[in-house]
């Protein structure tokens, strides 16, 4: 025997720029499928965090210009440093995630 009835699912509609607030939802072919950036911390023992847990969806934009700020940030920690090199444009990369435009 088969019972019917109404069910509602919630489900994600939109999703938004922590820091700007422009939406990360972007249309591929007549679906929507979310574009962000994501920005990570949970702290644990030892941490003056302690406790402390973090999470920041970031759009494309917002998300170049936290790179860039961090590219900056090492780059004056090792400038004098002959033993490290400079950040390039591959800074924060991950190599092994790497897809190949065509």
């Amino acid at each position: 025997m088969k019972i019917y009835g109404k069910q509602y699912v919630e489900t994600m509609i939109d999703s938004v720029c922590d820091v700007c607030g422009e939406s990360l939802m972007v249309d591929v072919n007549g679906h929507k499928i979310e574009e962000a950036g994501k920005l990570n911390a949970q702290w644990g023992y030892g941490s003056k965090e302690d406790g402390s847990c973090y999470h920041l969806d970031l759009c494309e934009g917002c998300f170049k210009i936290a790179l860039s700020a961090l590219k900056e940030h090492r780059r004056s920690i090792v400038m004098f440093d002959k033993s490290q090199e400079l950040p390039d444009e591959s800074f924060g990369i991950d190599k092994s995630k790497v897809s190949f435009k065509s």
